[in-house]
Order: structure tokens, then C-alpha cells, then sequence
């Protein structure tokens, strides 16, 4: 037993660890298993006093300290707190462009697998972009932390390093024990509510569409290693025109951009029967302020047609949601496994993630503004919507399979996510659906125009002439193959002819109707075109 471990309290993974760990074990070295985000730090930073405050957060932060052992039905963790980690400190403010050079250290670090079996499972760092101007970029693997964790693990920091700055009482409740997600998670797995949820879910789920993705191609083979992202932000008034319209459909910006992604995702790929994940907290009222993992995703299921109103819509996804938090502790990768889909696929392509964190924080004097980098290990396409407090702008990100979208796909799907959003803030509550324009100016004048710029000469010829002109050229050409059997052009002329000559002394003449009825088969076309001719 070495040192570290010396007095260490075993415990089991929880649900949500262990589908991480399973999900890692496949892949040790993709590095996408993470979540990482920078905070941007304006004012006169007292950067000792920060890093005094980061480290007795960290140091408080049990699920970060994780360390495991053994294997299999093995597989323990102990926590193993330790203050001996770097906080890396860059003063980049004399670069020529010092966010880039700040980011690509950001992406490179990114890039870097975090090994389960004794990496130090999280990364901090400090820049210095400008005399008054910081970024605190945080990443920790996703078996210790999810995407709430950093606002928690924020939060603290900025209460206490406020506190110190100020002489004022330090914060209480500031330590996160590993055993209270732990505990709770095995309570609730032993209880009558995950047997509820399970049965809720295997209801819902139980006559599942098939989901096409938004790719319009293959499946993904496998989890990428990086994410492409793409972000865009949206401007003060069309932001305010989105708030406005949430209060008029009676529903929250949160509502209106799941709404809308379902909205989108139905004119996109034509789904009537739209299934979409959300990522929720999968938290209880006893650990909602625990960094750890414990996120979950849930699959929203809706039924969407072109006439259903924009009110309907926006009530139709609103219940659907609230009824699956009421079963949100219920693991998706349980419900994979209910399903026998581990492996083999998801219940969803598109994941929506309306960002519920409050990041309007202050450390100190200094004004803080959150700036996402990835936290998604999904495998197809995935949108994030920002509602920033803090300056009234709402941002819109993707993360998109690089196997499945390349950049120009990436950035025409955020847009006409953007669009269908602007869209439904334009439009009156009993608007149908189907009027929603996703589209752009330039694509919607490519579709209408472009694409059915088809006036071309063509010879005044029927489709007999054609084909028997092409007897002609090649009458000893195969023209039909079917189970082995091939039949030339003249041959099948030959036959078409006899047929039709058949059909005419049975009183068939020009505009009448012939019904054909016959398997795949050489008779089919000889049929066929025997009643053209």
C-alpha cells in the first residue's frame, strides 16, 4: 500500500463515474473525456491572493482528489487530497495577439490525455493578457467534475478570495465531500424511485423512431478525440427580441432555445416523432452545491408536425421536460443498457445544452465573464445557448463530430439554429410551425432558384424513340441484368414490342390505363415498357 493511501476510505464509483470510466477504458488516451472552460478576468487582480484562494477551494474540492484501484466489480477510489499541482502562470500580454497565444496553450493542454491510473485528474492556469485583463482557464477529467462543477468550483473562489480581499468572515460550507454524491447515489439506487424511473423511461422509450442525424450520412464510427467548435454571438437587440418572445410563448429563454432546437431539428431531417438530449444537473437539493460528476442526459421526446402552433410546440416541450426532471437521476447509460443499445448507438443525435449556470461573479472589484471551451464527449452534433447576464448577449456554440460535419457544415448548422430561434421571436404564438424559416437569404434563394434553374432544349422524342433509337447503337449491349439473367437491347426491344402489340389487340390505346403488378424481375421492364410503348 503506498502512502498516499495510508487511511483512505474505499469507495465504490457512483453510476455517473463508472460510465465514465468504462466509456475512458476503451480509449485510455482520448483526451476528450474532459471539461474544460476559461474565466475572463477584468480589473486590478491580486493574483497571490487568487492563487491563495484557488488552492483552499481545490484543496477543499474532494471529487478532484480522487485516486483509484483495482478493477472490473473491483474498481474502487479513494480520495487522496494533496496540494503539491501546479497553477501555471503565463504573462502574455506582450505577444502580438495574447488571446490566441493564450487559447492555443488552452487547446494544447486540451489535447492532453488524462490517464485514470494516477494523473492528477484537473489542470489551472493563470494568463496575463493585459495590464488589467486575466484568464483562468480550468479543465478536470469528466469522472471528477461535469459541467456544473466549474460554476461551483467558481463561485467558491470568488466568495473567498472576495472575503480575503475585504477582511470579511470566510465563507462557510465551502467543503465538498466525494462521499456525499457517493452515498446519495447508492441510497437512491437501492430506493423505490429508481425502480419508478426505470419504468418511466423503458415507457417512453419503449417504440423509439430511428433518429436520423443531422449529418444526413453515416452513423459516427466511434468517439472522436476533439470536438470542432463553433460559437457565435448574438447582437443586444435580437438577444432582447429572444427574451421577449420567451415571456410571450410563457416560457423561459432555457425553454424557448430547447423548443427551438426541436423545432429545428424537425425541419431539418422531416422527424415528426423528434427526440433531442438535454444534459440536466442530476443533482438532489443535498448536493447541489458538490463539484463532482453527476450530470446526466436525458432523451426529450416530442411530437412535432407542421401545423402544431408555436404555443403548442413550446407546451408540448415544456411538460416533456418537466416530467422527465421529475426521473432525471435514472442514468442514460442505464437506459443504453435497458435498451441493449451499450455500443451500439444513442438514443438521439442532436444534444441541446441551455446553460442554467450563473456566472455573473466578481472577484473582488474584478468583473468575471465565463468563456466555454468543450465539455461535451457526445459523438454527433451538440448546441450550446449562453445567456450571459452579464453584458444581455446570448452566445450559441456547437461542438461537432469532425468525422461528420467539416467546418462550413458546422457553421451553416448553428446558423440556421440561429434562424429558426429569430424566427419564432418574430413570429405570433398560433403561428404553425411549418412557416418557421430556417433557412438563410442566400440558401433560401440557392433552394427557390438556383436549384430549379432546370429550363433546358430537349428533343421533341418520346421515351419509345429514345430507347429504340439506342437499339440502334447497340443492339447487342446488355441492357437489364436481374439473378444472373442479362438481356441485351434487341432483345428486349424484341419483347417489349410483342407485349405491346398484345396489349393493343386487347383494345389498350393511347391515355389508358394499364396496371402492373410483377416482382423485381427482366419481365417488370419488359412490362414496363412494353405499356409506354
Amino acid at each position: 500500500m503506498s502512502t498516499s493511501e495510508v487511511g483512505a476510505v474505499y469507495k465504490e464509483l457512483s453510476a455517473a463515474q463508472r460510465g465514465i470510466w468504462n466509456a475512458q477504458q476503451i480509449d485510455p488516451d482520448n483526451p476528450i473525456y474532459s471539461v474544460a472552460q476559461y474565466l475572463e478576468i477584468t480589473g486590478d487582480l491580486d493574483t497571490r491572493l487568487f492563487e491563495s484562494a484557488l488552492r483552499e477551494v481545490i484543496r477543499r474540492t474532494e471529487p478532484l482528489h480522487a485516486r483509484f484501484t483495482g478493477s472490473g466489480t473491483s474498481l474502487r477510489q479513494y480520495v487522496a487530497v494533496t496540494d503539491d499541482w501546479p497553477l501555471h502562470t503565463f504573462d502574455v500580454s506582450g505577444e502580438s495577439d495574447p488571446v490566441a497565444t493564450a487559447e492555443a496553450w488552452m487547446h494544447t493542454d486540451m489535447a492532453r490525455p488524462i490517464r485514470l491510473d494516477g494523473d492528477r485528474l484537473f489542470t489551472h492556469a493563470l494568463f496575463r493578457v493585459a495590464a488589467d485583463r486575466y484568464f483562468w482557464y480550468q479543465r478536470a477529467h469528466h469522472i471528477a467534475a461535469d459541467g456544473f462543477s466549474g460554476a461551483i468550483v467558481s463561485s467558491h473562489v470568488a466568495a473567498l478570495y472576495t472575503a480575503l480581499a475585504t477582511d470579511a468572515p470566510v465563507p462557510e460550507q465551502m467543503t465538498a465531500s466525494l462521499a456525499t454524491l457517493l452515498d446519495t447515489d447508492v441510497e437512491y439506487r437501492a430506493s423505490e424511485n429508481y425502480a419508478e424511473d426505470r419504468a418511466y423511461w423503458t415507457e417512453v422509450l419503449a417504440d423509439r423512431p430511428d433518429i436520423p442525424s443531422l449529418s444526413g450520412g453515416r452513423p459516427p464510427t466511434g468517439t472522436p478525440h476533439a470536438l470542432a467548435r463553433h460559437v457565435e454571438t448574438i447582437d443586444t437587440e435580437t438577444s432582447a427580441n429572444l427574451r421577449r418572445a420567451a415571456r410571450k410563448l410563457r416560457t423561459t429563454v432555457s425553454g424557448l432555445a430547447i423548443a427551438g432546437a426541436v423545432l429545428y431539428f424537425h425541419r431539418m431531417t422531416g422527424a415528426e416523432d423528434v427526440i433531442i438530449g438535454v444534459p440536466v444537473l442530476g443533482r438532489t437539493r443535498k448536493e447541489i452545491d458538490v463539484p463532482g460528476m453527476a450530470a446526466n442526459m436525458l432523451p426529450i421526446r416530442v411530437a412535432v408536425s407542421d401545423d402544431l402552433t408555436l404555443q403548442e410546440l413550446v407546451r408540448r416541450v415544456g411538460s416533456s421536460i418537466r416530467t422527465a426532471l421529475r426521473h432525471q437521476r435514472y442514468r442514460y447509460e442505464d437506459m443504453l443498457r435497458d435498451l441493449k443499445l451499450v455500443g451500439r448507438g444513442n438514443l438521439f443525435s442532436l444534444v441541446v445544452s441551455a446553460m442554467p449556470f450563473d456566472y455573473d461573479l466578481a472577484l473582488g472589484e474584478c468583473s468575471v465573464q465565463l468563456k466555454p471551451l468543450g465539455g461535451s464527449h457526445f459523438n454527433d452534433f451538440s448546441l450550446s445557448f449562453y445567456d450571459n447576464s452579464s453584458d444581455g448577449l446570448i452566445g450559441i456554440a456547437s461542438d461537432a463530430n469532425p468525422e461528420l460535419y467539416d467546418s462550413e457544415s458546422n457553421r451553416s448548422k448553428v446558423e440556421h439554429f440561429r434562424n429558426a430561434l429569430i424566427a419564432m421571436a418574430e413570429a405570433t404564438p398560433d403561428t404553425p410551425a411549418g412557416r418557421v424559416e430556417v433557412l438563410g437569404e442566400r440558401e433560401r434563394e440557392l433552394v427557390l432558384s438556383g436549384w430549379n434553374d432546370t429550363v433546358r432544349e430537349v428533343p421533341a422524342v418520346t421515351l419509345p424513340d429514345l430507347f429504340e433509337a439506342q437499339v440502334v447503337r447497340s443492339p447487342d449491349a446488355v441492357a437489364v441484368v436481374h439473378a444472373g439473367e442479362g438481356v441485351s437491347y434487341a432483345e428486349l426491344n424484341a419483347r417489349a414490342n410483342r407485349l405491346a402489340h398484345l396489349l393493343v389487340a386487347e383494345g389498350v390505346g393511347p391515355e389508358d390505363l394499364v396496371a402492373v403488378c410483377l416482382p423485381r424481375s427482366v419481365d417488370l421492364v419488359v412490362a414496363l415498357l412494353a405499356v409506354v410503348k
